[in-house]
């Protein structure tokens, strides 16, 4: 695969990582954590302007009933947000994740869930009861929110994935009592001081799979 380097150990191939992944998840040798629900990751943006973008309020009254630190998102915040995150807007609908024995790898077991629509970060409602607009979540070529993805490689097969990297955060439904769902968690991203390689996030072109590769994790706020 080419530009390897960007997100994987150099004691490995990329292709070697995903198919050490593969076997994990084949053989059951993995414990599950929980659902994932978000990611938010870095990402090169023009912020320009965006210190003095003001809060958006559907109504007047709205601006003296909320705390500076509760105030809505302005629309070129939302924008951001939306540009360096991805979301499944719910534990009962995202992807399954689990760790490897060695806890070397962030798991997939039972496959990738493809991102759902999610509300127009732009719109602003006009009257009360009024529902956002569904865009959905490109990984290049969104019209509003522009491209998520900036980095792709090919594997040998021909096959592309979208690199979303570096990882800061992984918000989680762990795994409560009885599989049931638990507390939601946070998994943090870590450059691996030994190769200076970040957590990323690989994803095809077409959704059908993921996986992480490169830097560390950790567990917890």
């Amino acid at each position: 695969m080419s530009a390897a380097s960007l997100v994987t150990k150099p004691t490995f191939t990329l292709a070697d990582r995903l198919r050490i992944q593969q076997t994990s998840v084949t053989a059951k040798d993995y414990q599950i954590i929980g659902t994932l629900t978000d990611v938010v990751f870095e990402g090169q943006r023009d912020t320009r302007g965006l210190s003095g973008s003001r809060a958006r309020y559907a109504n007047a009254n709205q601006a003296n009933l909320v705390t500076d630190g509760l105030k809505p998102f302005s629309e070129r915040q939302a924008r951001l947000w939306s540009s360096i995150s991805l979301t499944w807007l719910s534990h009962k609908q995202g992807p399954m994740l689990a760790l490897s024995r060695d806890r070397r790898d962030l798991l997939f077991p039972q496959g990738w869930v493809r991102l759902p629509a999610i509300p127009d970060p732009t719109w602003v409602p006009k009257s009360a009861g009024e529902i956002a607009p569904r865009i959905p979540q490109l990984l290049t070529g969104c019209p509003i929110v522009g491209d998520r993805v900036t980095d792709k490689i090919t594997d040998r097969t021909g096959k592309v994935y979208g690199v979303i990297h570096p990882i800061v955060e992984l918000c989680v439904m762990m795994l409560g009592g009885g599989n049931a769902p638990g507390a939601f968690g946070r998994i943090r991203g870590q450059v691996d001081t030994a190769d200076g390689t970040h957590l990323a996030l690989l994803i095809a072109e077409d959704q059908s799979e993921a996986y992480f590769v490169g830097g560390r994790f950790s567990f917890g706020g």
